[in-house]
């Protein structure tokens, strides 16, 4: 029965390519070149790419560990290597971090919303709004969120596509110029800081059970997506560096609206708000691949998959209520991003080399 599900709600690695890109390109995408630069400076586009290196390196190793379970979800995998107890207690700290990221990313962009686009609007009604459109599409199959983040991707496209009319702004590459002046320590920080706005690639570990014909392509498939995502943020990093000043920077939090702010075309008054009120798409599907990976962290039985994805969003939206200052999601920020390196680093790591040393694989016996 397992199998049948399995291939029902399984996804090519087209759609791989889709999902994964999805699931790291949202909110972060504002605040990047302004978080990077504070250690970074002009070479912030140097800690971007820095960062797509050790993404890549992350990708690798969850390959390897996943490669010795084809066909057994993570939350399997883990009680495989690790036993039964100590195997669920690690999903629950990965249920708990991707609870937290989703509830993190869904009051930033409820911050944004109602800062930007609709500032009588109570913050609750915005979450409301889109959690329940999260829900809606969430608790139907893989495939289809895999299908919506296909056609999504429309979006990130045309903000490539307006990125390009702000090179008629004025720009000055002195900005970024000499290249590594601000020293390999400083560009490795900023790195670590545009890691966190790239995580979302830790969908693969629990992805790659439904990927149809994963015993190969799979590694040239994350491996694009990566270079997209590199790619795209190094772009809109650079973009910011030679538009503002280092000092401008510090102080513009969501330097890419305020870039597009200085586009006007004779049909297009406002380009920022046109532009942001299509991004609440791709800003959405983050939210959805939050609660997509909650769920399956907790259980991969397809009957109580639907009840825990309600529960998962409704536990998002009540913590969204909570009252936001910018010192509260500062560190309320600053905590996810320690999630991150057990999430990210540690865990699948050792997981890796357990499974090694143990000799645990898809035919072992759980501990």
């Amino acid at each position: 029965m397992e199998e049948v599900i399995t291939k029902k709600y399984s996804i090519t690695k087209f759609q791989l390519f889709f999902v994964l890109i999805q699931s790291q390109i949202g909110i972060g995408l504002f605040s990047l070149p302004n978080v990077v630069q504070e250690s970074a400076k002009g070479d912030s586009w140097i800690s971007i790419i820095l960062a797509g290196a050790g993404v890549q390196f992350l990708l690798i190793v969850y390959l390897f560990l996943l490669k010795r379970f084809p066909n057994d979800e993570f939350a399997q995998i883990t009680q495989k290597i690790l036993g039964r107890t100590l195997g669920k207690i690690i999903n629950f700290f990965f249920y708990f971090y991707f609870i937290m990221t989703g509830s993190l990313s869904t009051i930033l962009m409820v911050k944004l919303i109602n800062l930007q686009l609709l500032p009588i609007t109570p913050n609750w009604m915005i979450s409301l709004l889109i959690l329940s459109a999260c829900i809606y599409l969430t608790i139907s199959n893989l495939k289809i969120i895999a299908r919506f983040f296909v056609l999504a991707f429309t979006l990130i496209i045309l903000l490539l596509f307006l990125t390009l009319f702000t090179l008629l702004l004025p720009q000055e590459i002195q900005f970024i110029l000499p290249v590594g002046n601000s020293g390999i320590k400083n560009i490795l920080i900023g790195s670590n800081s545009a890691l966190f706005s790239m995580v979302g690639f830790e969908a693969l570990l629990f992805l790659y059970s439904f990927i149809i014909h994963n015993n190969k392509g799979v590694l040239k498939t994350i491996s694009l997506a990566n270079i997209f995502v590199t790619g795209f943020y190094t772009f809109i990093v650079f973009i910011c560096l030679i538009s503002f000043s280092p000092d401008q920077l510090n102080l513009i939090r969501e330097p890419l609206i305020f870039l597009f702010r200085g586009l006007s075309f004779k049909m297009f008054a406002r380009v920022d708000l046109i532009f942001l009120s299509f991004w609440i798409v791709p800003m959405t599907t983050t939210i959805i691949a939050y609660l997509f990976l909650a769920s399956k962290s907790l259980s991969n039985e397809e009957k109580s998959y639907k009840k825990i994805v309600v529960i998962n969003g409704i536990l998002i939206f009540l913590i969204s209520l909570i009252p936001h200052t910018d010192e509260i999601t500062n560190l309320f920020t600053k905590y996810i991003s320690y999630l991150n390196y057990a999430v990210i680093y540690v865990i699948p790591v050792l997981l890796l080399i357990l499974s090694l040393i143990f000799k645990k694989h898809e035919t072992g016996e759980t501990a």
